[in-house]
């Protein structure tokens, strides 16, 4: 499924920047990057795994009950973004996600995980052998 979400961004009032990302219209969804460009890269990753959970609740895949349901976003003109006493700006801007393409993303980083143990072992297996 495709998803377009709103996400408030904040800029810290720290030295470094650092910004905080969070989505008004998905309960729990939080995140933050030390760039803009990281926050907006964390902020598709965090929404992504979110509605994946939910999904798979809906679904019967997930056991784990999940407080929340997946709401319709609201129109990016009624989401305000007005600094904090932890920022010194903010702005909203819309968040898209696929969550075919993240699951198969998962999938490939599973693969490749599972192909980098079995060489481990493989490597350790043969240098054992060879030591015997």
């Amino acid at each position: 499924m495709k998803y377009v979400y709103p996400a408030i961004f904040r800029k810290t009032n720290e030295a470094k920047e650092l910004w905080y990302v969070d989505f008004p219209d998905v309960d729990g969804a939080f995140t933050d990057g030390k760039s803009l460009y990281e926050a907006l890269e964390m902020a598709e990753d965090v929404l992504a795994s979110m509605l994946v959970c939910w999904e798979d609740f809906k679904a019967g895949r997930l056991d784990t009950p999940m407080k929340n349901r997946i709401v319709d976003p609201t129109p990016i003109e009624q989401v305000k973004a007005e600094p904090d006493e932890f920022s010194t700006s903010a702005f909203v801007t819309l968040i898209k996600v696929d969550t075919d393409a993240y699951r198969k993303m998962l999938d490939a980083k599973k693969i490749l995980r599972r192909r980098r143990l079995w060489a481990r072992h493989e490597k350790i297996f043969t240098h054992r052998k060879r030591d015997a």
